[in-house]
């Protein structure tokens, strides 16, 4: 049975690669510009087939491509940044995403070049992207954080060390450029930052305990609240 195909900023996808695609968008707290979709057969030559069938997609590049290509790796695609000089194309972000059962020949060669470590390219070159053993594949396993344990921690005037929190920190040092110990202690220091974080939400400071809205979007794409 053919995938379900879905458009996306005008280029053709199938559901389980535009869902990955969300996946790394929300991992990286923005949207990514396809540039080029998959079942494009016969329409792009420097692309050597790759795009022919399903589970390729090109994507803009942005100020840190590096940061979308672990990201996309993260969630299940080989992807790689393309530079001019690599090719007959424009600057781009190229990803294929890995066990795509509509995916071409060409598609299938540079997932088998991922895994060996090369760069998916004719001259077989090292791989130039961020290396994550093991290879996630989709569907991604998303760890969960409790929202009523880190909301007890928040409030507590002694608060013990909890994996929740110390997940709510690492994520407030990538969202927010904070530089907090990530030693899951809900500290003034962690406090303070999470009061940042919220006013994104709220015109006034409230209470400064965790909510479900809040939460949810600091550890969209990295984490699960429960």
């Amino acid at each position: 049975m053919a995938m379900t195909r879905v458009w996306v900023d005008g280029h053709l996808l199938n559901r389980r690669t535009s869902r990955m695609l969300a996946a790394a968008e929300a991992r990286l707290g923005f949207n990514l510009r396809v540039l080029q979709g998959s079942y494009n057969r016969g329409g792009v030559s420097a692309s050597a087939g790759t795009h022919d069938g399903g589970g390729a997609v090109d994507v803009s590049p942005t100020r840190n491509p590096s940061q979308v290509v672990r990201a996309l790796r993260e969630v299940g695609f080989a992807a790689w940044h393309r530079l001019p000089s690599q090719g007959p194309w424009t600057e781009h972000i190229h990803a294929i995403a890995i066990g795509d059962p509509e995916m071409s020949s060409g598609a299938h060669a540079q997932v088998s070049a991922y895994y060996n470590r090369r760069n998916g390219l004719a001259n077989n070159g090292p791989d130039d992207g961020p290396h994550l053993s093991p290879i996630p594949t989709w569907p991604i396993y998303l760890p969960s954080i409790n929202l009523a344990n880190v909301q007890r921690q928040f409030k507590a005037k002694r608060p013990k060390k909890l994996p929740g929190v110390q997940r709510i920190q690492k994520m407030l040092n990538i969202r927010m450029g904070t530089h907090l110990l990530e030693d899951g202690v809900a500290g003034p220091k962690t406090r303070a930052a999470w009061r940042k974080w919220e006013l994104k939400f709220k015109e006034n400071y409230k209470d400064g305990i965790p909510g479900p809205r809040e939460l949810g979007v600091l550890v969209a794409g990295h984490y699960r609240v429960i």
